[in-house]
């Protein structure tokens, strides 16, 4: 795969002679495997999976100017890689531009951060993730605005602290708990104490009580059941793990992302319910997937340092 990525970068940019061709056409005769590695890396480069990825993490706003920009690359003769990823670096610039303007504590990729609040509450912040603090005489009101957060709260009947995500605020007195912003839902893990969950988006919907050990996600059509977990395995990710139990193979690329820098793209769709199980460490999440890649029924091409395709 390696070297058919090499050709196909060459076939894109420009100067690629007639010479050239004959030499591709050759490589590509020599063996099946040859043409066949070819093709994959032809198709995966123009698969709408990879660029609708990176338009699902751009503002609306900047998809015209994305792809206008992205056609110009293409035009002056660059490898056909490029449109791709000045989408997915346009996306991950404007994210990060939006949050620098609104946060008031952030952190970068694979990077974790201990916030005091003002009421000596503490907010420990998983890998880039970010969040607004607005205090009040009679409130303590947090916004986590991407990612994931711990909360220790200090009690205060008389000022509740509330963390709002994606509409959904959850209110503790007194308590120890996390938020993860999870695109598609929030979910919410109680450590210690309880917490009342209300989804904001449906207020004719009961707030969900949650005690110890409790976790809920609510997403588009309201809280989901109520599920009882291990909660050292929830909070492993302060401790630089995660611990996956029979977890789908998306969910877990979906965690392991948020500690890379760069993209992984599950290629074939039959993989994604795969069950994972095992605690991994955080110190390097691509050699995680290698880990996986190695333990299970999944092939790994790593296109470049920050493109890994799982397939």
């Amino acid at each position: 795969m390696k070297e058919a990525t090499v050709w196909f970068i060459r076939e894109a940019a420009a100067g690629f002679s007639q010479a050239d061709r004959r030499r591709l056409d050759e490589w590509c005769a020599q063996s099946p495997a040859h043409a066949r590695a070819y093709q994959r890396v032809r198709a995966l480069w123009h698969a709408p999976e990879l660029q609708r990825a990176a338009f699902e993490r751009m503002p609306r706003g900047a998809v015209d100017a994305a792809r206008r920009s992205a056609g110009l690359v293409w035009r002056r003769g660059s490898m056909a890689a490029a449109a791709v990823f000045l989408l997915v670096g346009m996306a991950l610039w404007s994210d990060a531009i939006l949050m620098w303007i609104h946060s008031d504590y952030s952190t970068d990729v694979g990077e974790q951060r201990v916030v005091t609040l003002p009421d000596q509450s503490t907010v420990r912040l998983n890998t880039d993730s970010a969040i607004a603090v607005r205090y009040a005489p009679d409130r303590r009101h947090v916004d986590l605005l991407r990612g994931e957060a711990f909360f220790a709260v200090q009690p205060n009947a008389e000022r509740p602290f509330t963390v709002e995500s994606r509409g959904v605020a959850t209110t503790a007195v007194g308590t120890e708990f996390v938020v993860q912003d999870r695109h598609t839902n929030v979910q919410v893990t109680v450590l210690n104490g309880s917490v009342l969950v209300a989804d904001g988006r449906r207020r004719s919907d009961p707030a969900v009580r949650l005690a110890a050990g409790d976790q809920v996600s609510v997403g588009p059509n309201g809280a989901g059941a109520i599920d009882r977990v291990d909660t050292t395995a929830v909070a492993a990710w302060m401790h630089g793990r995660l611990v996956f139990v029979r977890t789908p193979l998306s969910d877990v690329v979906h965690d392991l992302a948020r500690y890379h820098h760069g993209y992984i793209l599950i290629w074939n769709p039959a993989l994604r319910s795969l069950p994972v199980t095992g605690i991994y460490n955080l110190a390097d999440p691509s050699h995680v997937i290698t880990t996986l890649a190695d333990t299970l029924p999944i092939h790994m091409v790593r296109l470049t340092d920050h493109l890994i395709v799982i397939r």
